[in-house]
C-alpha cells in the first residue's frame, strides 16, 4: 500500500513515519509539509492513501483533499489533525474524507485502520502479484529445461 504522508509538524512526521513503517505491507512513497509540495508529491507518486494534516505551512489541507479527490477519486484520505472539532469533521468528510481522526486521542485507531487496509483492500493484490510472478518463473524454469 502506497501511502503520501502530509504533515507540516517535523517532529510528528517522523513518529508517525516509524508507526507507519511497523505496519507490513505499508510503504511510506513521499511524505509533504506545504500544500504545494503535497500537490506535487500526489501526482508524482500516485499513492493509495494520503495522511492528511488540516493546517499546514503554506496552504490548507482541505484544499490539498479537494485537490486529491478531484484529480484521484479512489484514493483514500485519511484526515489526522488537532482540529478534531464537529465542523472540521463534517467538512471533511463533505470533501471526501474516508477516515477522520484526532492526533491527540486517536493514534491507535488510526494505525489499527491502516492496518485494517492494508490487510482487507492490498494484501489480496499484492498475494495474486506474487502468484502470478511464481507461476511465470515456474513456466520460463520449464522452459529452460
Amino acid at each position: 500500500m502506497k501511502l503520501l504522508l502530509v504533515e507540516d509538524s517535523r517532529l510528528l512526521r517522523e513518529r508517525l513515519r516509524g508507526m507507519i513503517r511497523a505496519i507490513p505491507g505499508c510503504e511510506i512513497v513521499a511524505e509533504a509539509d506545504t500544500e504545494l509540495d503535497a500537490r506535487l508529491r500526489v501526482d508524482q507518486q500516485r499513492p493509495d492513501v494520503v495522511v492528511l494534516d488540516l493546517r499546514l505551512r503554506g496552504g490548507s489541507g482541505l484544499s490539498v483533499l479537494d485537490y486529491v479527490k478531484a484529480r484521484l477519486p479512489d484514493v483514500i484520505i485519511i484526515v489526522l489533525t488537532n482540529y478534531g472539532d464537529a465542523e472540521y469533521r463534517a467538512r471533511c468528510l463533505d470533501l471526501g474524507a474516508d477516515y477522520f481522526f484526532d492526533k491527540s486521542r486517536d493514534i491507535d485507531t488510526f494505525l489499527g485502520v491502516l492496518g485494517e487496509l492494508q490487510l482487507r483492500l492490498f494484501a489480496p493484490a499484492e498475494e495474486a502479484a506474487g502468484a502470478t510472478r511464481t507461476t511465470i518463473g515456474a513456466a520460463e524454469e520449464r522452459e529452460a529445461t
